[in-house]
């Protein structure tokens, strides 16, 4: 989509400090093994440079191969920064302490915390806090869909989206891991939404002919239902994905922040339901 502009979710100045680190504290295998086992390539011979260094040069041959806009291959270059924050533990105290404190500083720009046994996480943020994701057993998948959605709601719609109808599907799918229901790796949002609600004791289907209010709780979770199925229409109809021949016209901010209040919603409802449902359980 023309005109959009995804900034780095860690800036250059953040990525040069571990740059600097690299150059005291690693050597050349170590910091090629810590980005390769992310899953990281180096860029093609053409492009690299050792003018600063062969330790430096190297860390440039994998960063500058990242796409700093990209939450997934974010996530997974922290993972290469806490393994770097790592190799610290054998230089003196004071001097770690003055680079530690560096790097928290440059991340905390970007909205990252840096704990004191060295892992970064994304600061929480209002969507975080919206979901109850203390009920699940790993909730990072969710929390990666969460970050993209902050992302791009306002710089990206028609990926904004995407991410939402994604985010519906995790969570759909992690409830129902939950309760040890099975479901299909292909099913769709209708089927993963019936299931999910039927597992939840809330799908239209088994609320109680006698219960009190029946009519409008039905009418309620339909709407609900209806919500998220559109939801993933609207993503058919203007996602970037499947490699769309035409333009997603005036597709706006405001299209974006209705999908993703919409998934957030319905996530927001299965979650407490899960919450609850296993409160009274016990």
């Amino acid at each position: 989509m023309l005109g959009i502009v995804r900034r780095d979710l860690i800036h250059r100045r953040a990525r040069n400090e571990f740059r600097e680190l690299c150059s005291g504290w690693g050597t050349i295998r170590v910091i090629q093994t810590a980005f390769e086992v992310e899953g990281f390539d180096p860029v093609p011979e053409e492009q690299r440079s050792y003018g600063d260094g062969q330790r430096r040069g190297t860390f440039d041959e994998y960063a500058d191969g990242i796409d700093w806009s990209d939450p997934e291959q974010v996530a997974r270059a922290i993972h290469v920064f806490e393994e770097i924050l790592s190799w610290g533990s054998d230089v003196g105290a004071e001097y770690r302490q003055k680079a530690v404190d560096r790097v928290r500083r440059l991340l905390e720009r970007d909205g990252y915390t840096l704990s004191d046994d060295g892992r970064i996480r994304h600061q929480v943020t209002k969507p975080l806090t919206e979901l109850p994701l203390e009920e699940l057993r790993d909730p990072s998948a969710i929390e990666e869909h969460l970050r993209r959605l902050e992302a791009t709601e306002d710089s990206d719609p028609p990926l904004a989206i995407s991410s939402a109808k994604a985010l519906v599907e995790a969570t759909c799918k992690h409830v129902l891991e939950e309760l040890d229901e099975a479901y299909g790796e292909k099913d769709d949002v209708p089927a993963l939404v019936r299931a999910v609600q039927k597992a939840l004791k809330v799908h239209p289907e088994v609320i109680a002919p006698t219960a009190k209010g029946r009519e409008t709780i039905v009418r309620t979770l339909s709407n609900l239902s209806q919500l998220v199925t559109g939801l993933a229409e609207l993503r058919n109809e203007y996602g970037p994905d499947h490699g769309r021949t035409r333009s997603s016209g005036g597709l706006g901010p405001r299209h974006a922040h209705l999908a993703v209040g919409s998934a957030q919603t319905y996530c927001r409802f299965l979650l407490e339901t899960l919450r609850d449902r296993r409160a009274t359980s016990h």
